[in-house]
């Protein structure tokens, strides 16, 4: 699903490009505590990074993918500081959000704003359902969650890519 630049008080959420790749490495797909709860693994490489953002790029640029996948850029200087997006699960009619963000800016509302600013514009489109969880473990996630205005709804578990599991809290919201 193809997305224009969407501008908050002080970020610019745009696509991601490829030319990303080495910047987001070494500002948090690199990094255990930003990655110690993400169903990926810490990347090992700038080339890993790349990989994935060419997923993401091929995603983007298809007009019939459910999948959307933004950069948090600041305003006052074009610093990409993180990442958010959301995808279709058509089991559940709801649109699952993520996020993740340099550790840096962690606890300064980046995320939130970015994230309030993506729903906006996704219930702009008639997307109004949305399902969200974080580890029990990294309640910092789940006040993202209620800022944006989600509701706790049931707890459960998520699985990732290398086996890790997490005792997760989940999270809805139905916007009007």
């Amino acid at each position: 699903m193809k997305l224009p630049v969407i501008e908050t008080e002080r970020l610019i959420l745009r696509p991601l490009e490829l030319s990303d790749a080495e910047h987001i490495f070494k500002s948090w797909t690199s990094d255990p505590r930003v990655t110690k709860y993400m169903i990926y693994t810490t990347h090992e490489s700038a080339e890993q990074t790349k990989e994935w953002l060419e997923s993401v790029v091929q995603k983007t640029e298809n007009k019939e993918s459910n999948t959307i996948d933004i950069g948090f850029q600041l305003k006052e200087n074009g610093k990409l500081i993180g990442t958010g997006g959301a995808y279709y699960i058509p089991e559940i009619d709801r649109w699952s959000l993520g996020y993740n963000l340099a550790f840096d800016y962690w606890r300064q509302g980046y995320t939130s704003e970015a994230m309030k600013g993506l729903t906006e514009y996704l219930r702009g489109m008639g997307i109004k359902r949305f399902i969200s969880d974080h580890a029990v473990d990294n309640p910092n996630s789940g006040k993202v969650m209620e800022k944006i205005g989600m509701k706790f709804d049931h707890m459960g578990s998520y699985t990732c890519h290398d086996g890790r599991t997490f005792e997760a809290k989940y999270y809805i919201m139905d916007m009007k």
